[in-house]
This record gives structure tokens, C-alpha cells and sequence, in this order.
């Protein structure tokens, strides 16, 4: 797909997505107790899992 553009929806989904779901692990990590903890870490480790794994997947050029 390189030279084509690509609209800005598809560009910011997957960075959005992750974004939200960063900040709803904020907010239940603060308003959560039990199985809320539970969800906030799983979604506030979800950014930094998605960067591990976009940067082992990538090819050494």
C-alpha cells in the first residue's frame, strides 16, 4: 500500500480504540473494586502489550 492514502478514519481507529480503552481502565481502576481492578489493569496493559507486539512482529530492514 505504499504511495496511497489512506483516509484518516482508518489511520486513528486502532489508536483511538486503544486510547479509550486506556482511559475506561483509568476510570474503573479508580472507581473499581474487585473484579473492576481485574478489567483496569487488563485494559490500561492493553496500549503497552499492542506496542510490545507491533515491535517484535517487525521485520529488521
Amino acid at each position: 500500500m505504499k504511495g496511497q492514502s489512506r483516509p484518516t478514519r482508518t489511520i486513528f481507529t486502532i489508536p483511538a480504540a486503544i486510547g479509550a480503552s486506556s482511559l475506561l481502565g483509568l476510570f474503573l481502576g479508580l472507581t473499581g473494586d474487585g473484579l473492576g481492578d481485574l478489567f483496569a489493569w487488563l485494559l490500561v496493559g492493553l496500549a503497552p502489550f499492542t506496542m510490545a507486539a507491533v515491535l517484535l512482529r517487525r521485520s529488521p530492514n
